[in-house]
């Protein structure tokens, strides 16, 4: 079943975000290497950590911390290449669901669930980016961040437009519409590699289907070959053929997403909060002049795609190197300095208490969303097996080019899982 958070869950999480206790926190148990240890770690160029490691290091100058940047997709393969060789990082950033639960079940993933009350973890995270981590009923990594998806937009192009800020899907297609006609491109995409593109079809099949049978469609529970997945395809390729997204997109880099938007193109993208800290403010550009608003689904309760972000441990390190990993993974999320980190790796926090100053519209706005109680479904890429992730990619590009019909498309990811579903017996 896919990883996803009833009201309960993410209420009793979130609501920390609320919190102005932060200070008030304990401290996780430090373990700290006596001798000079180097950690390997393996990253995003965007996650920020660089500020973060030049300050655990001033505090440990016994521990060196040797970070590789990677883009998002030479990141995952990275990891496929190091599980294969059996030359894993000591330390690495992740996401998770069925992005990260091949390295704990291959057993190269370092089970931190005994420690958990050591390191304080249940007294200084948010339960919902503990749940969102745990795979098999096991906690594999230190999350730091929960991430959910919804469009951002910059506002003046909206206001040329005359478009007010949807609230339904139809305002929401009649705004893409408007747009298009005032020579504006709606959706700013990046569609090589898919996972860009996935963010929209995930969107349309949880309109169309609704929260419960969007669950069972991506558990594997209930068939893709049904009404809701075949509309939500065909609504992918009306928006495309309507030219509500960047012209040749599907060849776009998804780093290069927000360019369009920058030139004064394109209206949207949808995105994760932390481009506030990686793309606007380190290209000096007033968040302010940016806006969010939530996917409308017309749908209840109300949920937007979302993930958390961690830091796993390698099981096959030595002690000492384990130790200093640990102690870095939890060095990020310390009470104390979660704040001052989150400036640098983006938000929203995974530590209670830790709410965006105002500096930070885009992230504050994000972090009330969760804690007014916004639900969050697992991604396709994290909630299918990988090997479904590429029969899903192939039939939502197909469905684009014309190579397949939506019911097509439909039929095609079934049989897939079907065939799947009978190499596991």
């Amino acid at each position: 079943m896919s990883r996803l958070l009833d009201r309960r869950h993410l209420l009793a999480g979130a609501a920390g975000l609320a919190l102005a206790a932060a200070a008030a926190l304990p401290a996780a148990a430090q373990t700290v290497p006596a001798g000079k240890v180097t950690v390997e770690l393996f990253g995003l160029a965007t996650n920020g950590f660089d500020p973060v490691i030049e300050s655990f290091q001033k505090q440990y100058p016994n521990i060196t911390v040797k970070w590789t940047k990677f883009g998002t997709d030479e990141f995952k393969q990275a990891l496929r290449v190091g599980a294969s060789s059996g030359k894993m990082p000591d330390l690495w950033f992740n996401w998770g669901g069925s992005l990260a639960y091949p390295y704990s079940r291959a057993g190269l993933t370092l089970d931190i669930t005994p420690r958990i009350q050591e390191l304080k973890l249940d007294q200084i995270l948010v339960p919902t980016a503990i749940e969102l981590a745990k795979d098999q009923g096991k906690l594999w990594g230190v999350p730091n961040r929960v991430v959910p998806m919804t469009m951002i937009y910059r506002k003046e192009m909206l206001e040329k437009a005359g478009v007010k800020v949807p609230t339904t899907f139809a305002e929401l297609e009649a705004a893409a519409a408007k747009l298009k006609a005032a020579g504006i491109t709606p959706f700013s995409l990046g569609g090589k590699f898919s996972w860009q593109t996935m963010r929209f079809t995930d969107f349309f099949i949880e309109h169309f289907a609704g929260p419960k049978l969007h669950d069972a469609i991506k558990s594997m529970d209930a068939s893709w070959e049904q009404e809701p997945v075949i509309k939500a395809f065909a609504k992918l390729k009306e928006w495309n053929d309507k030219g509500y997204f960047n012209q040749g997109f599907l060849n776009v880099d998804p780093a290069t997403n927000m360019q369009l938007v920058y030139q004064g193109k394109a209206a949207m993208v949808l995105e994760v909060p932390s481009i506030e800290v990686t793309r606007l403010k380190r290209e000096n550009i007033d968040p302010n002049t940016y806006g969010a608003f939530l996917m409308p689904t017309d749908q209840t309760p109300r949920r937007v795609s979302g993930f958390q972000q961690q830091l796993q441990v390698s099981a096959k390190a030595s002690k000492d190197v384990q130790d200093a990993a640990l102690l870095f993974a939890t060095y990020v999320v310390r009470p104390d300095l979660a704040a001052a980190n989150m400036v640098h790796i983006g938000g929203p926090s995974a530590v209670k208490g830790i709410v965006p100053g105002a500096d930070s519209p885009i992230q504050a706005q994000y972090a009330t969303w969760l804690s007014e109680g916004l639900q969050l479904y697992l991604p396709g890429d994290q909630s299918l097996p990988q090997e479904m992730v590429a029969a899903y990619f192939e039939a939502q590009d197909s469905v684009i080019l014309g190579a397949m019909t939506p019911a097509e498309a439909a039929k095609s990811v079934q049989q897939a899982i079907t065939a799947f579903k009978a190499r596991q017996k």
